[in-house]
């Protein structure tokens, strides 16, 4: 990653800017995954695992404006349990969630409906950690342009600039998350992914819940697939500026219909 702009123009930057930096983009990719790959929390601690899988090393500086390598986690599955899918996966989900929020900010003119669509499913937690890194990028004038590495070769850059920062981060901070409400449902479980931990339920009266899953119900997902099924879920209503809703919805507890 390579921090640009007026503050870096000297291949220096300032350690307190760095730093939080830093900090707020670690925050960011462990709540990421945590809400990809189960249920999106507000206050309840990331569980460790997920905070090991995407611990982020700084492995070196170059100069470019100021540059510096991040590398993910040396080590195979067997060190990570009680999480669906390989802790490379995890990681590299996690980090294409921030580059898809950067690109799809860029463009004058570009309705904030699509960002929202990726924002409000990660949950009030993601969003905090995401609108403090895009404002501490605002704030100090900075860019940033990015490139990630995966461990099968696959290569994917994009940039950040200042404004599309600026967008993300009143997006982030002008979406206001109601109390959680519970309700059931009932429906025909018409896809389900245990990997990232999300069905789809096409209810009775028609309408398409899509849904993350607690990680108990997700290793219920393969008996369910198919099936007219009864769904406990939690819903919260997220209300943006100039009053649109969206509606996060997570599964409590799935059974067979």
């Amino acid at each position: 990653m390579a921090l640009t702009g007026a503050p870096t123009e000297q291949h220096t930057v300032g350690i307190s800017v760095l730093g939080s930096f830093l900090v707020n983009l670690q925050e960011s990719i462990s709540a990421i995954a945590q809400a990809r790959t189960g249920r999106p929390t507000r206050h309840a601690p990331i569980p460790r695992t997920i905070r090991d899988i995407t611990a982020l090393s700084a492995a070196a500086v170059f100069p470019s404006s100021f540059g510096l390598t991040l590398r993910g986690p040396e080590g195979d599955g067997d060190l990570f349990t009680g999480v669906s899918g390989s802790p490379a996966t995890i990681l590299e989900d996690a980090v294409d969630v921030v580059f898809e929020v950067a690109e799809l900010s860029e463009g004058a003119g570009r309705s904030d409906d699509l960002l929202a669509e990726h924002l409000v499913p990660l949950g009030q937690r993601a969003m905090k950690h995401l609108g403090a890194l895009a404002a501490g990028l605002a704030d100090d004038g900075l860019g940033l342009r990015m490139s990630w590495q995966g461990r099968g070769g696959r290569t994917r850059r994009s940039e950040w600039t200042r404004e599309g920062a600026q967008r993300v981060r009143a997006l982030c901070e002008q979406s206001d998350f109601g109390e959680p409400e519970t309700t059931t449902i009932v429906g025909r479980l018409g896809s389900a992914s245990e990997l990232r931990g999300t069905v789809e339920i096409r209810t009775d009266a028609g309408e398409i819940i899509r849904a993350r899953t607690d990680a108990e119900v997700t290793a219920q997902l393969r008996g369910c697939f198919g099936n007219r099924v009864e769904a406990d879920l939690e819903v919260a209503t997220v209300r943006s500026a100039g009053g649109r809703e969206r509606k996060v919805y997570v599964v409590l507890a799935l059974r067979n219909a």
